[in-house]
């Protein structure tokens, strides 16, 4: 347990840690705009204003997706590294 709270492990976790949250975040922002998001048609000019709504919303979706998988990977690919070089330590520091 040392060996985390020392060095340059306990950075790497933090980093983790805000990214992780950083991606939850996202998550349940993209959540709440996709709960506001309907499939309907807007006919009338009255629904004009709905419409472009909807349509900044979808756009907002759409812009979402790219930083949300992107700090998907990042936040997984960083648990894997940390976790492997932990292993990899604890292997080599004890006889």
């Amino acid at each position: 347990m040392d060996s985390i709270t020392n060095g340059w492990m306990f950075p790497m976790l933090v980093v983790w840690g805000v990214l992780t949250l950083v991606w939850m975040i996202l998550l349940g922002y993209r959540a709440v705009l996709a709960s506001r998001e309907e499939d309907q048609m807007f006919l009338s000019k009255g629904e004009a204003s709905m419409a472009a709504d909807q349509q900044v919303i979808v756009s907002k979706l759409g812009r979402l997706s790219r930083p949300i998988w992107a700090l998907g990977i990042v936040s997984i690919g960083m648990i894997l590294t940390i976790i492997s070089v932990w292993l990899w330590h604890g292997l080599q520091t004890n006889p």
